[in-house]
């Protein structure tokens, strides 16, 4: 009896493995799909561009008592941006040297400046409006007659001397920029407040315009780029 139960049981085993078995090798396989990655777009520019121009300027206001007192000048400098709403721009201006008659002669100013600039972007992503504020040191050099002087500066300086002034600046103004790929168009308008001949004025209101580049992603730019992954100091 017990070995009738033994092959019965062994009978069933083997029904069960050739039941299984065949529901194996009849199950259909369906090869998952491939899920494609997207690349990363590469970026097009750095953060980093540069600008040069022509402006008009008002050098020392308090001073320069002219009907017709914008003096032209050349500038240039780096913009760097720390992200899309804040920028750090750097400008150096040199001015044409200019007569205040018969007060001044052969002056001589220069400005370097560095600013922060907050962008708002219009809807084409192409055009930028950017309020900025900052700091500049200004120099300014010229031959003073002490002749028909206003301002009474003989109480500072000597007449018939050539007089150095350099001054620190607090910067104010607004900006207007275009670009077109590569290449861009910008337009300042900047007012710089100092403290010189014992009183804060208004010492400068300029008008700047000129090309800016940005410069290429390319593999110098990529070459660096890891320096500021926070991965690469640790």
């Amino acid at each position: 009896m017990i070995a009738k139960i033994k092959y019965i049981f062994v009978f069933i085993l083997l029904l069960s493995f050739n039941y299984s078995f065949g529901q194996a090798t009849n199950k259909k396989v369906t090869p998952k799909k491939a899920v494609l990655v997207p690349l990363a777009k590469e970026r097009a520019y750095t953060k980093w561009s540069a600008k040069a121009g022509a402006n008009l300027s008002v050098i020392f206001l308090a001073r320069n008592t002219k009907d017709n007192n914008n003096s032209p000048g050349y500038c240039g400098g780096l913009t760097y941006e720390v992200n899309n709403f804040i920028r750090i721009s750097s400008l150096y201006t040199r001015f044409r040297p200019i007569n205040i008659e018969p007060t001044w002669y052969d002056i001589k100013a220069n400005t370097y400046e560095m600013n922060l600039e907050v962008v708002a972007r219009f809807p084409n992503k192409k055009t930028l409006l950017y309020p900025f504020a900052g700091f500049s040191y200004n120099t300014f050099s010229g031959f003073f007659t002490g002749e028909l002087d206003y301002l009474n500066l003989k109480e500072f300086y000597k007449a018939n001397t050539t007089i150095q002034n350099n001054w620190l600046g607090l910067n104010l103004g607004t900006g207007i920029e275009h670009n077109f790929g590569i290449l861009g168009i910008f337009i300042d308008y900047r007012m710089r407040v100092g403290k010189q001949d014992g009183s804060i004025n208004i010492m400068d209101v300029c008008y700047t315009g000129g090309l800016k580049v940005r410069f290429p992603y390319g593999k110098l730019a990529k070459s660096l780029d890891h320096i500021n992954d926070r991965f690469y100091w640790f």
